[in-house]
């Protein structure tokens, strides 16, 4: 039995202790389930991290964002593959720690690692591709309709402003400990809204999260259905800890939307809903959703201040490439 395999045996095995991983002794798993909705992730080192991530942060971030699709999809998280690429240097110490992160989410979202694979680089590279499972239709639309309402759930760039202070000593200094932890965790535990993307299945046009920022994201919609998206910036869910940052920062107002609109790192679901059915989902009392604007003829994204004045940000949201 060489290295990888004895790997695979001591750590990996036992986070796969389900039928379809055939206890991770085969090439391939075998999926039983016929109505799957895939998915897949990639997250590597100097990208989208850096050499001071706690492992096991990394392996419940990785798996998140790949459920946070699935969530988009309005499927039911079923399972996983997984491939880790990594240097040999302390890396049991690394492996242990990264194990212990997926076994706790694991349990937590009632997800399986079916197989995958490992081996040795320079930098590390992670990579999941995730499976769901649905009994109904899922979001598969990327269409939105004239005079639809536009909606998001949840706070919009905490995750994002996450980033900032890990990026800034300077900045991580100015605010005290719960603060810095607030937005920290924000960035590194993203909550898939797993429930909120089924409940929305048959009312909205389209979902999608917003993994790369509100503009990017909207932008593709906008040039799907040949539509204008328009956002009024009053209306933004934000945070009282970040009003809190930016007042303590003295951040311009421009400057403030840009950071909460383009920073990207949400994975906060974004959808619309036709005017016909808009009294439905005001009937299903779903907490945390915000309307936040609509579509009209038009091409591109308009953002409108509490004066009804265009504003347009400079920052065009996250790009992996």
């Amino acid at each position: 039995m060489n290295e990888e395999q004895k790997i695979i045996l001591k750590y990996f095995s036992p986070v796969a202790k389900n039928e379809e991983s055939l206890g991770l002794m085969n090439d391939a798993a075998i999926i039983y389930r016929k109505k799957l909705v895939v998915s897949t992730d990639m997250m590597v080192e100097n990208q989208h991290f850096d050499k001071s991530y706690d492992p096991k942060c990394l392996a419940k971030k990785l798996l998140r964002v790949n459920l946070s699709d699935i969530a988009a999809m309005g499927a039911e998280p079923y399972g996983y593959t997984l491939n880790i690429s990594l240097p040999k240097k302390n890396s049991i110490i690394w492996i242990k720690r990264f194990v212990s992160g997926l076994r706790e989410d694991n349990k937590k979202f009632k997800i399986k690692l079916f197989g995958g694979d490992i081996s040795c680089s320079s930098k590390i590279f992670l990579s999941a591709t995730i499976f769901g499972i649905t009994s109904k239709e899922v979001h598969k639309s990327s269409f939105a309709k004239k005079d639809s309402g536009i909606y998001v759930a949840g706070y919009l760039g905490d995750a994002s402003l996450g980033l900032e202070i890990k990026k800034n000593k300077k900045i991580y200094n100015l605010f005290n400990t719960s603060i810095n932890e607030y937005f920290l965790k924000k960035l590194y535990y993203p909550e898939p809204q797993i429930k909120l993307g089924i409940s929305l299945l048959g009312l909205a046009d389209f979902c999608t999260d917003i993994s790369d920022g509100l503009e990017v994201e909207l932008s593709k919609v906008c040039e799907n259905s040949n539509l204008q998206a328009n956002i009024f910036l009053s209306k933004i869910p934000v945070s009282n800890k970040a009003k809190v940052f930016f007042k303590t920062l003295n951040t311009r107002k421009k400057d403030i939307w840009n950071k909460l609109l383009c920073g990207g790192e949400d994975y906060k679901l974004l959808f619309s809903v036709s005017k016909d059915k808009e009294k439905l989902l005001t009937k299903k009392k779903i907490k945390g959703i915000s309307k936040i604007g609509f579509f009209t003829k038009g091409s591109g994204v308009s953002f409108f201040d509490d004066k009804n004045k265009i504003v347009n940000l400079k920052n065009k949201g996250f790009s992996h490439f």
